[in-house]
C-alpha cells in the first residue's frame, strides 16, 4: 500500500474492513473454541524454548534429526503465548484476522492480473474472487486450528510477496523488489511450501514476456528476476538441511520417494476438493483406492483435453492460472487427505489462491447474462456459509470435547506423577482434531503441581457427533495382556496395525485398510510393566462417554 495514492488507500482500507466483517460473521463462532491436539505442543514450546538465534539452526523443536523447519513460526508463537498464554480468544481472533488480511491480498492480486487482461469490470470481478476466498468452505481447518497456523501465515507473506513482486514488475524500481524478496524468505522461514513462488513468478513472467512479444512492444521484460528468488530458494534448502538433515524430505517421510501414479491421484484428489468442497472426498477415495490407475487414466485424460482446449483457443491467462495452482500444489502431493473426513484440508488453503482466480476468471469471461451470474454467486455464497457453519459445529463441539477431557482428569484423584499408558484417546471428532497427541502437555498446563506422566499408545478412537458421549470399548484380560473390543462391533479404532510402543505390543484386529479403522486392540505389554499394571502401580488411561478413564 506504500505505493498507492492516498484515496486509492482508504479505498483498501475500506474493502479490507467489509472482508473482516464478513469474516468475524462466518468464522466468529470459533473464539471461545478451547486449545485441541497439537496446539499444546505448540504452546509448550513456547513456554519452554529460551529466546535464540539457534531457532534458525535447528527444527522447530530445537533438534537437528528431521521435523520441520520453521523458526520464524515458532517467533510467533513465542510472541503470542508471551502477550497472551493460555487466552485461546486471542489465538482465534488472530485466526480470523489473517483469514480477512488474506483475503484482501487475493483481491490485490486478481486486481492486478485482471487488469493486466484488461478485463471489464476488474474491480468488481477481484473483489467476488478476494470474497470468495474469505468464505470457501476449504478453509475452515486453516482457521479453526491453531495449529493450522503455519498456513496462515505463510499465505500472508506469500501473497505480500508475489503482489509486491508484481508492483516492482510495472515499476522497476529496486527497493520494491528488494521487499518482495524479504516477504518470500519470511514466508519460507514460516512453512516450507511457500518454495512454490519462484515457479509462479516465473510462469507469471513467461506470461507477461509473450503478451508484449505478441503485442510488439518494444520494451519487453524478460522473465530473469526469479532468478533471485530461485537463489534465495537454493539458501534456503542449505539452511534446512543443515538444521534437519532433510533435502527433500518432510516430518512424516525422512527419504524422498518418487512415486508418480500416487502423487498424480494426490493432485486428483485435492482438485475433487477443490472443486466439490469436500462433498465428494467420501466416494473418490474409495475409487482411488480400487481403481487407482483408472482414476490416474481418467484424470490425465480430462487434463490433457483441458490443456489442449486452452493451447488451441490460445486462452493464456486460463493456463497461466491453472499451472500457478499446479505449481502452488506441488509441495504438498506426497500428502493424502484423510479419506473419509474433512480432516488435511488445510494443504489447500495456499493452492485456493490460484483455484478462485481461475474460478472466478471463468465466471467473468462466461457467456452469461449478468442477473443469472449474480444469481449464481449468490447460490455460491449461501451455500458456502451452510458447509462453513456445519464444520464449525463439528470443531466447537470437538473443542468443548477437549476441554471436558482435560477437566476429567481431575475425577480420577490421582497422586502427582503417576504413571499411565494411554489407549483409546480420541483422534478426530469427523474430521476436526481432539487428542490424537499431547494430552500430556494439556495436563501440564492445567494441572502444574498434580500431572500424571502418560506413555502414549499411537491407537486412538475415531469419533462422530453421534457416538461421542457413549461408551465405545468393553476391556478384557487375558494370561497374555488385554483386549479393548468395539462394544457394537463398529470400527472405531484407528492407528497403526501392530507395533511395539512404550513396552507395549498392540494389534488392530479386523482391519480396513480402506479407512484404516478395527474394531479390537489387542495389548500385550512386557512382563515387567503387565506386572505393574496387575499391582496398580501403572494404569491404563483410556476415553469413556466423553470422559478420561481407568481400566480397573
Amino acid at each position: 500500500m506504500i505505493f498507492l495514492k492516498s484515496k486509492i488507500k482508504y479505498q483498501l482500507i475500506f474493502i479490507w474492513l467489509i472482508f473482516l466483517t464478513v469474516a468475524f460473521i462466518f468464522f466468529g463462532r470459533i473464539l471461545g473454541n478451547f486449545f485441541v491436539s497439537d496446539d499444546f505442543h505448540w504452546l509448550q514450546l513456547s513456554q519452554e524454548t529460551q529466546w535464540s538465534w539457534r531457532f534458525f539452526l535447528t527444527n522447530y523443536e530445537g533438534g537437528n534429526l528431521g521435523g520441520s523447519y520453521n523458526p520464524l513460526l515458532l517467533v510467533i508463537f513465542k510472541i503470542f503465548y508471551a502477550g497472551f498464554g493460555l487466552k485461546y480468544f486471542c489465538y482465534h481472533l488472530a485466526s480470523i484476522v489473517l483469514q480477512a488480511t488474506n483475503a484482501f491480498l487475493v483481491y490485490v492480486l486478481a486486481r492486478q492480473l485482471f487488469h493486466s487482461f484488461e478485463l471489464k469490470q476488474f474491480k468488481n470481478w477481484s473483489f467476488l474472487a478476494g470474497f470468495l476466498f474469505l468464505i470457501w468452505p476449504t478453509q475452515v481447518e486453516s482457521v479453526a486450528w491453531v495449529s493450522a497456523w503455519p498456513h496462515l501465515w505463510m499465505t500472508l507473506f506469500y501473497l505480500c510477496s508475489l503482489t509486491v513482486y508484481f508492483y516492482f514488475h510495472q515499476m522497476r524500481r529496486w527497493p520494491i523488489l528488494v521487499l518482495s524478496i524479504l516477504f518470500f524468505i519470511i514466508a519460507l522461514l514460516i512453512k516450507e511450501v511457500a518454495i512454490s513462488l519462484p515457479l509462479v513468478i516465473l510462469i507469471w513472467e513467461i506470461y507477461f514476456f509473450s503478451v508484449a512479444q505478441r503485442n510488439q512492444v518494444s520494451d519487453k521484460k524478460k522473465p530473469k528476476f526469479f532468478l533471485f528468488y530461485l537463489l534465495i530458494l537454493l539458501f534456503f534448502m542449505i539452511g534446512r538441511y543443515q538444521s534437519t538433515g532433510l533435502l527433500f524430505g518432510y516430518y512424516a517421510q525422512a527419504h524422498f520417494e518418487l512415486s508418480i501414479i500416487g502423487w498424480i491421484g494426490n493432485l486428483a484428489g485435492y482438485i475433487n476438493e477443490l472443486v466439490s468442497v469436500g462433498h465428494w472426498r467420501g466416494l473418490f477415495f474409495k475409487l482411488e483406492y480400487y481403481y487407482l490407475d483408472s482414476v490416474v487414466i481418467m484424470f490425465l485424460t480430462i487434463l490433457s483435453l483441458y490443456f489442449f482446449y486452452l493451447f488451441t483457443k490460445f486462452k493464456w491467462f486460463q493456463f497461466t492460472l491453472l499451472v500457478s495452482l499446479f505449481f502452488s500444489l506441488g509441495p504438498v502431493m506426497a500428502l493424502m487427505l484423510h479419506r473419509f473426513t474433512f480432516s488435511g484440508e488445510r494443504y489447500l488453503y495456499l493452492p485456493a489462491v490460484f483455484f478462485v482466480l481461475w474460478l472466478i476468471f471463468l465466471l467473468a469471461r462466461i457467456k452469461l447474462a449478468d442477473k443469472l451470474k449474480l444469481a449464481l454467486m449468490a447460490i455460491i455464497f449461501f451455500s458456502c456459509f451452510i458447509i462453513i457453519q456445519q464444520k464449525i459445529s463439528i470443531w466447537q463441539e470437538s473443542s468443548r470435547l477437549s476441554q471436558q477431557i482435560v477437566e476429567s482428569y481431575a475425577d480420577l484423584n490421582l497422586s502427582a506423577g503417576q504413571e499411565l499408558i494411554s489407549v483409546g484417546l480420541p483422534d478426530n471428532l469427523s474430521g476436526a482434531e481432539v487428542f490424537r497427541n499431547n494430552l500430556q502437555q494439556a495436563l501440564e498446563f492445567y494441572y502444574p503441581a498434580n500431572h500424571p506422566q502418560i506413555k502414549p499408545l499411537p491407537v486412538y478412537t475415531q469419533l462422530s457427533l453421534d457416538n461421542i458421549n457413549t461408551s465405545l470399548l468393553k476391556w478384557r484380560q487375558d494370561a497374555l495382556g488385554w483386549f479393548a473390543e468395539s462394544i457394537n462391533g463398529g470400527y472405531v479404532v484407528t492407528g497403526q496395525t501392530s507395533i511395539v510402543f512404550n513396552e507395549v505390543y498392540f494389534e488392530l484386529w479386523n482391519y480396513n485398510y480402506q479407512n484404516y479403522t478395527a474394531n479390537v486392540i489387542r495389548l500385550i505389554p512386557k512382563e515387567e510393566l503387565k506386572d505393574k499394571i496387575i499391582n496398580q502401580e501403572v494404569y491404563w488411561l483410556t476415553f469413556d462417554q466423553g470422559r478420561l478413564k481407568l481400566v480397573n
